[in-house]
């Protein structure tokens, strides 16, 4: 049960950071933490929303399960969870959330999130709508990232963010040939377990040639890597490429 102060806090700090035209909730680094998320979800101001930030909000597994099972967010489209610890428990909650099927961009970076927890995202299909997954610095490992390179619920993506994710050769090879993830733009493979074999696995793919930004910077690429990657004729479209 929330306290009546803290209640009264959250209602004040909506009215602060609600968009004039009630699209857009902005808590980024409010550290409401689980009471202020349970507090939040019980807000009649929540139907219109599109973009949520709950960046850096000391927020557990249990604000998540307060988020999936509230039902209010009929329009939310983007949602931002970064920097906090809703770990696999929530990050099945969100896989498994009605609102999971309208969103756009998913951002649960720094989530303390297990392959168990990145399984249910990747198996997940109420993602179809998604473009943008930002799963850094959660230690899914290969599997999770092979599921959701086979599944069809994940063929709109355009960014797919993997940033030290326990990513290895392994992975790549199936990354390589996803006929799912043709529609990618953006993929950051930075601070990886990837070297020569990993660049040149992903320079033979025949599937994504629509690469425009590709980091992989922090890997074992080398300089043969390097050119490895430039001179693919399936990366053509390749505007940026950050190694170091």
């Amino acid at each position: 049960m929330v306290h009546a102060a803290k209640q009264e806090y959250i209602d004040r700090l909506i009215g602060e950071c609600l968009s004039e035209d009630g699209d857009a909730l902005e808590f980024n680094g409010r550290f409401i933490g689980d009471e202020g998320v349970e507090a939040l979800v019980h807000s009649d101001k929540l139907g219109q929303i599109e973009n949520l930030d709950l960046t850096k909000n000391s927020l557990t597994h249990k604000s998540a399960i307060y988020l999936a099972e509230c039902g209010k967010f009929k329009k939310l489209k983007r949602l931002y969870i970064g920097d906090n610890s809703i770990s696999d428990q929530g990050a099945a909650a969100i896989a498994g959330a009605d609102f999971a099927e309208n969103l756009a961009y998913l951002d649960l970076r720094f989530n303390s999130i297990d392959p168990t927890g990145g399984m249910a995202i990747a198996r997940s299909e109420k993602f179809k709508r998604l473009q943008v997954l930002i799963l850094q610095e959660n230690q899914v490992d290969d599997d999770v990232i092979i599921a959701l390179a086979k599944s069809p619920a994940f063929a709109n993506l355009r960014k797919l963010n993997l940033y030290r994710t326990g990513l290895t050769l392994k992975g790549i090879k199936t990354l390589a040939k996803s006929k799912v993830l043709h529609q990618l733009k953006y993929l950051n493979i930075a601070r990886n377990y990837l070297y020569l074999d990993a660049a040149k696995a992903l320079a033979a793919t025949k599937t994504l040639t629509n690469i425009e930004t590709l980091l992989m910077y922090d890997t074992g690429i080398g300089d043969e890597g390097v050119k490895v990657i430039m001179q693919s004729p399936s990366f053509a479209k390749l505007k940026t490429f950050r190694v170091t």
